[in-house]
């Protein structure tokens, strides 16, 4: 059958990998214990389809979920406002909130591949750029390593000790589209 970026609308929404469709760091300011993580995450998705339209990847194979990427304006992420250098996040920009890879899949360069297709989405859609918090302690949580996404073309543009914002202009040369592409090819070998 092969492998295919595709986006997730609320048809395929189950696909999303069961760490992500746990998590709902991003979505909400405060984790309330009662709260319902896949419920919460569902909602999210719903509401920012209907508000917004597409604010999600998935790397699919032969009927599985490899990797997923979520992303939409900032104001869509009211945990941003716990990190101090995503305050100045740019109305110009979507924010990557998550690009997960299965343990299993790892190393295949499917985060990179999530990057570029959200890139390219954001470019169609007439977005300067794509910005993230990185972090530079990477621990596994849901805040993306800073390697990962300086190796994918993010500069740091609002420098923190630990939790910088980053951001992959995508209007840095007249083609971003090839720009782009080369990144990605660039970042096979590392991811």
């Amino acid at each position: 059958m092969g492998r295919s970026v595709v986006d997730v609308d609320l048809d395929n929404f189950h696909l999303v990998p069961k760490a992500c469709l746990s998590s709902v760091f991003w979505e909400l300011d405060r984790i309330d214990p009662d709260v319902d993580p896949r419920f919460e995450k569902e909602e999210w998705f719903s509401s920012t389809l209907l508000e917004w339209g597409r604010c999600g990847k998935l790397v699919v194979e032969d009927g599985e979920a490899l990797a997923f990427a979520e992303y939409a304006p900032s104001t869509l992420f009211p945990r941003l406002a716990w990190f101090p250098a995503a305050r100045t996040a740019s109305a110009d920009a979507c924010y990557l909130a998550y690009c997960f890879v299965d343990e299993r899949h790892r190393g295949r360069s499917l985060g990179s591949e999530l990057v570029h297709e959200v890139a390219r989405d954001l470019v169609d859609r007439g977005y300067r750029a794509v910005e993230a918090v990185g972090d530079r302690a990477f621990d596994g949580s849901w805040v993306l390593p800073t390697e990962f996404l300086g190796t994918n073309g993010f500069a740091v543009v609002e420098d923190d000790d630990r939790y910088p914002l980053m951001r992959l202009d995508l209007h840095t040369s007249t083609e971003p589209r090839r720009q782009l592409a080369r990144a990605a090819a660039g970042l096979a070998s590392s991811d």
